[in-house]
């Protein structure tokens, strides 16, 4: 089944990628539910991942004072291992402004993933929902 990477544009899609998010961040990682829905979404991109009809990874992006900020990336459980997540990112970046460093907020357990897709650590280790994270960067040339 093919994979392709589109931006979210409608309300059901915008849906579709918090249910996403709230599969993976709040019933799986125990993410408090006030952390999740931050109350960003307005001011972001979002992405979805889709396998055939079903919509099954997101990621979000904003521009902060530190750069274009990837966050909210999640893959489905049963997605997870089959380059979901690589493909999410790549289409993510292509839409990154050009000339602006590109950040992201790694939890530690993905550090290895971020690293294989051409992101930097920097900064000490911090804690965001209760889980250890650390900056990384991604500065790219168009």
């Amino acid at each position: 089944m093919s994979l392709r990477v589109a931006l979210a544009e409608s309300e059901l899609e915008r849906a579709r990628a918090r249910a996403i998010r709230q599969a993976v961040f709040v019933e799986e990682q125990a993410v408090p539910q006030d952390v999740e829905s931050d109350g960003l979404d307005d001011v972001c991109e979002h992405f979805l991942a889709w396998m055939g009809g079903e919509a099954v990874a997101t990621a979000r992006a904003r521009m902060t004072p530190k750069g274009w900020k990837l966050e909210r990336v999640a893959v489905l459980r049963e997605h997870r291992g089959r380059d979901v997540g690589r493909a999410l990112v790549a289409g993510a970046l292509a839409r990154a402004p050009a000339g602006v460093t590109v950040v992201v907020h790694a939890q530690e357990s993905a550090l290895g993933f971020w690293e294989r897709v051409g992101f930097v650590a920097a900064g000490p280790r911090f804690e965001e929902g209760g889980i250890g994270h650390r900056s990384m960067s991604f500065a790219r040339e168009r």
